[in-house]
């Protein structure tokens, strides 16, 4: 019972912490549970190095659990003719197939994994094979691979990633190589060991505009900021920049939206930034950027300002012909609307 609550809260502290896969140890049994790639890829690499740090060689075999054949599991288990460590890696489990249910229970199930075999299983949601998630959980480790949907885990990715090569980077630099990559944590790592292959010593936001400086200005972040701030001219010429280089009308009427509901959350609120930045889901410093629009802003003013962006967010969805021209449209109403 007690070993039970442990592991219950190990899990709740693993959902709050987003990047806990970070911090997580390899271990003989291994469920990566979760939709982020590249937590798991990475938790497989680490994995892998520590055996490679500690053998010469291993004996590495890879299953589709929507593929698998009868016994090979078992096969991959038993006792290898060179006496080399083994490493199993199953993939795909959210879709695996009775035959690989049957088979890795009884693997889970009859013990521990002999002292020379690895296993690390992949599952990225839903209910499949529940009964033998269960199993893992009880016997072995399981990492929790959640996406990034918040830019504040996004960011502390960022500064995750400087830290582990001893390197700084400023707050207005991972800002806006968050917003230069976009959704991708695969992207977004990329951009940052490019950056720490490229440079040398701190990095700033003059280096990150400097590689991805046309990507953070076309942004639909970027379009949001310059309309809700007022600035008009800059708003219009990133939004047809934005859509010339393929950004979607949905994704401008969406980050429009998002600005202007926290717009709406700030106006005359007498909470503590701090407080404010944990109910909007945004990092601590990015409250003064939210402030500083709303200080454009009256209450009627934003209200006005979220039904041109929700007429716009209609339009592009099928209720115009011309979607580029409502958002536009809307842009305008927006950056032109401020109380100066």
């Amino acid at each position: 019972m007690a070993a039970a609550r442990t592991s219950r809260t190990a899990r709740s502290r693993a959902a709050a912490n987003p990047l806990a896969w970070r911090q997580a140890r390899p271990g003989p049994l291994m469920l990566l549970k979760g939709p982020e790639d590249y937590a798991a890829r990475w938790v497989t690499d680490q994995v892998v190095k520590g055996l490679k740090q500690r053998h010469e060689a291993i004996e590495t075999h890879r299953f589709r659990a929507a593929e698998y054949q009868p016994g090979q599991l078992a096969m991959a288990a038993s006792p290898s003719l060179f006496a080399e460590p083994t490493l199993i890696i199953a993939e795909g489990l959210e879709s695996m197939n009775d035959a690989f249910l049957t088979d890795a229970l009884d693997l889970v199930t009859s013990g521990p994994p002999a002292d020379d075999v690895t296993v690390v299983l992949r599952h990225t949601g839903g209910n499949r094979g529940k009964k033998l998630l269960d199993a893992v959980a009880t016997v072995g480790t399981v990492v929790e691979c959640a996406a990034l949907k918040k830019d504040e885990d996004k960011i502390a990715f960022v500064y995750a990633e400087f830290k582990d090569h001893r390197r700084r980077i400023d707050e207005e630099a991972a800002r806006a190589l968050v917003q230069a990559t976009g959704a991708s944590l695969t992207d977004l790592a990329s951009a940052c060991h490019q950056l720490l292959a490229d440079t040398e010593g701190a990095v700033t936001r003059q280096v990150v505009d400097q590689y991805y400086g046309g990507r953070v200005e076309a942004t639909s972040f970027a379009v949001a900021d310059a309309a809700l701030e007022g600035q008009a001219a800059r708003a219009v010429a990133l939004t047809r920049h934005a859509l010339a280089t393929g950004v979607h009308p949905v994704m401008l009427t969406t980050a429009l939206a998002m600005k202007a509901r926290q717009v709406a959350r700030v106006i005359d609120s007498r909470d503590a930034p701090n407080e404010l930045a944990a109910a909007l889901g945004v990092a601590p410093f990015q409250m003064k950027f939210i402030q500083q629009a709303a200080r454009h802003w009256s209450p009627a003013g934003i209200a006005h300002a979220m039904e041109w962006i929700a007429q716009a967010d209609a339009e592009v969805k099928g209720g115009s012909r011309n979607p580029d021209f409502a958002v536009e449209r809307a842009v305008i109403r927006v950056s032109t609307g401020t109380r100066r």
